[in-house]
C-alpha cells in the first residue's frame, strides 16, 4: 500500500486567484487613501505619486520627509503640518480595515 500527500492544484490556484482579486480591489483604494493623506501646497507631491502595479510610489525628492510626518529633526521642524503622521502610516491603518472587509466580501460570494 502507498501513502500519497500532495497539493490539490485547483484549490491552490483558486486561492491565488482570490489573492489577486483582493490585491486588484485594494490597491486603487489604498492609493486614494495615500493621496488623501498627501499634503497639498503646490500639488507636486500628489502629482508625482502613482500606483505602479502593486506599489504606491511617491517620486519626488522630499517624499521621505513628508512621509516621516511632522517632527523636530536636524535642529528644525520637518515634515508637513497637513500630514503629521505622514502618508504611509495612515494608509497602513486603512489597509488593516480594508483587507478583512474585502476577504469577507469575497468569501460571501462563494
Amino acid at each position: 500500500m502507498t501513502v500519497k500527500l500532495g497539493i490539490q492544484n485547483t484549490q491552490f490556484k483558486a486561492k491565488l486567484a482570490d489573492l489577486k482579486t483582493i490585491t486588484q480591489l485594494a490597491m486603487p483604494q489604498l492609493e486614494k487613501e495615500f493621496l488623501k493623506n498627501t499634503p497639498i501646497a503646490t500639488g507636486n507631491a500628489r502629482a508625482n505619486t502613482s500606483l505602479r502595479g502593486n506599489v504606491i510610489e511617491a517620486d519626488y525628492p522630499y517624499a521621505f520627509v513628508l512621509d516621516a510626518g511632522r517632527g523636530f529633526r536636524d535642529g528644525q521642524m520637518r515634515g508637513s503640518e497637513q500630514a503629521p503622521d505622514g502618508m504611509s502610516e495612515p494608509t497602513k491603518e486603512f489597509a488593516k480595515k480594508l483587507i478583512p472587509q474585502l476577504v469577507q466580501k469575497l468569501a460571501s460570494k462563494r
